[in-house]
């Protein structure tokens, strides 16, 4: 089935909470960079599925079903993950560099790491309504198939760059205190609205 979500190598493993929303609800103290590589493995399972729903031949109820799944995925949990980025750690992570200059490498792919945020939400814009569509008629979802790639593209680069340069520099730069702020901005990013 399209949506069965397999535990990769930064999700979570047996007995560990299944989301991120779920961990960050149980008071799960894990360092923020794990958490956000738990989303990194989401992203890209469900980029996968949303490549896959082009591919003809699959069972019109799976194709639905994981339309579905990847709509809800991109338009509820991608937000957070973007802003937790956005919000929590480029403006830390600015400030441990401040006086690095713009020629700096890691100032530089911090910046690259927000901007790119704008070009893919871009394109998932385009893609949520041609998913949402896709949920109701199996055959929609040939429609995305050229934007399914680029996204898929735009990702790989993306979470590429956050993993090799972003993530590292955020246990080499960051205090404690500040890896602690992340986590909670987290979490309350994910609860529930009162």
């Amino acid at each position: 089935m399209f949506t069965q979500i397999k535990p990769g190598p930064s999700s979570p493993g047996p007995g560990q909470a299944a989301s991120l929303a779920e961990a960050l609800k149980a008071g799960d103290q894990s360092d923020p960079i794990d958490l956000l590589l738990s989303c990194h493995t989401r992203i890209r399972h469900f980029t996968g599925i949303a490549v896959k729903l082009t591919q003809p031949g699959a069972p019109a109820g799976e194709v639905r079903s994981a339309a579905g799944a990847v709509y809800r995925y991109y338009s509820q949990a991608l937000p957070l993950h973007e802003a937790d980025e956005n919000e929590s750690v480029y403006p830390r992570l600015k400030a441990a560099l401040a006086g690095a200059g713009d020629e700096d490498p890691l100032a530089a792919a911090n910046q690259a790491m927000v901007d790119q945020h704008r070009t893919i939400d871009r394109t998932v814009a385009a893609l949520l309504p041609k998913w949402q569509a896709a949920a109701a008629d199996a055959g929609a979802a040939a429609a995305t198939a050229a934007e399914a790639r680029e996204l898929e593209d735009a990702w790989r680069d993306h979470l590429a760059l956050e993993e090799r340069l972003i993530f590292p520099a955020l246990r080499d730069r960051l205090s404690v205190e500040d890896r602690r702020g992340i986590r909670l901005e987290m979490q309350a990013r994910r609860q529930p609205a009162r």
